[in-house]
């Protein structure tokens, strides 16, 4: 899939990462009204908030993928979309070993010349850039998942420059832009 990023005036395209929301849809509703981006992107835990999200917010274009708790799932466990001249691979990660670190998701991303990695399953947020490519784990949004972490989520912005960052959940609520 491809996708433009000239974008409402911005410059640039605002695209807002969830993972593992495990059955919490009210911390992503609460982001996409705040944060109102231009695309969503899940990356699974539990593919059926994605679905629910996709129809609450229908004018919002929105990719998935499924994670390791979505069992019987048709979705796919990952895939690559175009944003831009930027290439974005996700997953949930499960199936690359990223509790024990990133060397397999990134070699899979390099694999298919993505610019973006994107992966969750550990609710561990972080953004870590690997030469030219950038991998990120939004971390859980879903508060009531385990984890010592506090509920986040990703934002990458797409225009003449890329810029990936995660965002507490909290701070967003008590700060909206």
């Amino acid at each position: 899939m491809l996708y433009d990023t000239d974008h409402k005036d911005r410059g640039f395209m605002k695209i807002i990462v969830f993972s593992d929301s495990h059955r919490d849809i009210k911390p992503m509703t609460d982001v996409v009204e705040i944060m109102k981006p231009d695309m969503i992107i899940h990356l699974g835990d539990h593919i059926y908030d994605a679905v629910e999200l996709r129809r609450q917010f229908m004018d919002i274009p929105m990719e998935f993928v499924k994670g390791n708790c979505d069992l019987g799932s048709s979705a796919p466990a990952y895939k690559s979309v175009t944003v831009g001249n930027k290439k974005i691979f996700m997953a949930h990660g499960d199936n690359f070993g990223v509790r024990s670190g990133t060397s397999g998701i990134l070699k899979e991303g390099r694999k298919r010349n993505a610019d973006i990695i994107l992966f969750g399953h550990t609710h561990h947020p972080i953004v870590k850039h690997k030469k030219e490519t950038i991998i990120m784990n939004p971390g859980r949004i879903g508060r009531m998942a385990r984890g010592l972490w506090q509920p986040s989520f990703g934002v990458i912005e797409i225009g003449k420059e890329v810029n990936c960052y995660t965002v507490d959940y909290e701070y967003i609520i008590k700060n909206p832009i």
